[in-house]
């Protein structure tokens, strides 16, 4: 099988330069390397370009390096990967990534042995286990469809002897599927700039369709999360899950009650914060984003806006794109 690996980017070279690297010095080497780059400067492209050259033509890929400053996020950059991509496996890998030297191998031979799994993703291996009090608070507040069964799956991957563990959703930092899986759908053209949600949005549209996932957890990668503008993350945890809870959750009355509880489990953890900081700065975070929900996303930066115009499109497909 083919793999084709896109790789969305943005003023990051460093860091682009070592997750491609990591990619070039794979056992299995993709075949396609796809690199969207919005950055505003083409260093990405020139160190990239380097970086492949020097590799021996028996093991080199295929290079695709797109270019463009007017593309708005990751949604949109893999969108625009997955377009250019021919592969029977693609794999979605960000830029802070730097995968085992075997991630690409093992993903490929338990799609062999597999064939009834529409999409595998490995684990993460540097996330740290959260103290007691998080993990009871998540495990009581997050019920239904708002449970995050990967968290724990990349807390105790040692547990697991290299099973492959059946999920619902990914972390958008490395994930692969079939591309047929993927005929006809693509990232959510409403995520934008630095979103959040995007990676478990498109698992349950290929959920919707009797797709199914799982973790690999003989394979490994290890998540240098890139620094981000600092802000608190409350608004976002509500904005984000409120959007998925719209768009994907049937409006049962034990799903409305799960996402009121959801949303309560934040806004009280935000007050334990406000409490323990002395600032209102958690609470003011939490009342954003139920704000937020109820004003069809208007102030929110990585979605856009449901009653705008752009709201009504329809996700990128490769024949809107062409």
């Amino acid at each position: 099988m083919r793999v084709s690996a896109v790789l969305p980017t943005k003023n990051r070279a460093p860091l682009l330069a070592s997750t491609v690297r990591a990619l070039l010095a794979q056992t299995a080497v993709p075949h396609e390397l796809i690199i969207v780059d919005q950055s505003a400067t083409e260093e990405g492209r020139r160190l990239v370009r380097e970086l492949v050259a020097a590799v021996p033509l028996s093991r080199r890929p295929v290079l695709m390096y797109l270019w463009d400053p007017a593309i708005n996020g990751a949604a949109a950059a893999r969108n625009a990967g997955l377009d250019l991509a021919r592969g029977e496996i693609v794999v979605f890998i960000d830029d802070d990534v730097v995968p085992a030297d075997d991630v690409i191998a093992r993903l490929l031979e338990h799609y062999a042995r597999s064939p009834e799994l529409d999409a595998i993703a490995p684990v993460i291996t540097n996330y740290p286990l959260p103290g007691r009090a998080s993990r009871v608070a998540t495990a009581a507040f997050c019920r239904g469809p708002f449970r995050d069964e990967r968290q724990p799956v990349y807390w105790h991957w040692r547990q697991y002897a290299g099973a492959l563990v059946p999920v619902r959703m990914f972390t958008g930092a490395m994930m692969s599927f079939r591309r047929a899986a993927l005929d006809g759908l693509r990232f959510d053209a409403r995520y934008r700039a630095a979103s959040v949600g995007e990676d478990i949005d498109l698992c349950w549209s290929l959920g919707a369709r009797g797709a199914r996932l799982a973790i690999a957890t003989d394979t490994h990668i290890v998540h240098n999360k890139a620094p981000r503008p600092a802000v608190r993350p409350e608004a976002a945890q509500i904005t984000s899950w409120a959007f998925l809870y719209d768009k994907h959750v049937h409006k049962t009355a034990s799903a409305r009650l799960a996402f009121a509880w959801y949303v309560t489990g934040i806004t009280l953890a935000a007050v334990g914060l406000a409490v323990r900081e002395r600032t209102w700065a958690p609470v003011g975070s939490a009342l954003t984003g139920i704000l937020d929900v109820f004003t069809d996303y208007a102030r929110t930066t990585f979605l856009t806006p449901r009653r705008d115009k752009k709201a009504r499109r329809v996700p990128l497909t490769a024949s809107t794109r062409r």
